[in-house]
């Protein structure tokens, strides 16, 4: 018997070609899964791909733009067509363009509709009426723990992402009768290069976030693909409509003065 847990599933990962989706592929292939890379961008897709097989694993690389419903659907029948099913679909690709409220222009409001929100919601969808057909499957959004409390300078970025949050819950019942799940992923800061790039004062938001995380660290990509792969699992058979924190305990704690 094999000990990889996820022989032979075929999973799309968006975003898959940096951060925690390159992470969450790599973790993917390592237990036994088919991946489809796919990436605004196909080159770094290409690369994690060449790693993937390098050490055995089985993947490709395709470029998808998520907020096109053509380009989302054109992935996921091209995957069905070669594999025969899509067992399931990571939605990691977004952005988070931050800066004050007052400040937010009507682009970069859209931006983060159209990528976090929109693209969330084509590829959900999508993957979902073939999951039905299927009578299986699992799709694993990409929230955040901004999506559930404030943030200085993340209104757009945080109020996407409390939308993915309100779509995955109600999207769960109208498809969990097929056997189909949809549970959503919080991670809390994880050093990524999209992160560093969207803070402007990196060392100053590093501290801030590291005295309200009780754990005491960063999140790694690995903490999050952690995640993803329990939510792809069968261990997570009966859980459908749930939003998974991985933050150190960020979201759970409150006011800590350190007096015990």
């Amino acid at each position: 018997m094999s000990d990889q847990r996820l022989e032979d599933r075929v999973a799309i990962v968006t975003g898959g070609g940096r951060g925690l989706g390159k992470a969450t592929s790599l973790r993917f292939a390592r237990e036994g899964a088919v991946v489809v890379v796919a990436d605004l961008d196909k080159e770094p897709a290409d690369g994690v791909v060449q790693e993937i097989r390098s050490n055995g694993g089985r993947a490709s690389a395709v470029a998808m733009d998520v907020t096109k419903r053509d380009d989302v659907e054109n992935v996921v029948s091209s995957t069905v067509s070669e594999h025969r099913r899509l067992d399931v679909m990571v939605t990691f690709a977004g952005v988070a363009l931050f800066g004050p409220a007052m400040e937010c222009t009507d682009e970069m409001w859209q931006r983060h509709l159209d990528v976090n929100l929109t693209g969330t919601f084509l590829c959900a969808q999508i993957a979902a009426r073939q999951m039905i057909q299927q009578k299986s499957g699992r799709i694993i959004t990409v929230s955040s723990i901004m999506g559930q409390r404030s943030g200085d300078r993340r209104m757009a970025y945080g109020t996407t992402k409390g939308a993915v949050i309100a779509l995955t819950k109600h999207m769960s019942g109208e498809i969990a009768p097929h056997g189909v799940t949809i549970n959503s992923i919080a991670p809390g800061p994880v050093m990524t290069k999209m992160w560093l790039e969207a803070n402007t004062d990196v060392e100053a938001s590093e501290s801030t976030y590291l005295r309200g995380i009780p754990m005491g660290r960063f999140g790694q990509p690995e903490d999050v693909a952690n995640a993803a792969f329990f939510l792809a699992s069968d261990d997570c058979s009966w859980i459908t409509g749930h939003v998974l924190n991985v933050d150190g305990g960020f979201i759970a704690t409150g006011v800590r003065d350190g007096i015990f």
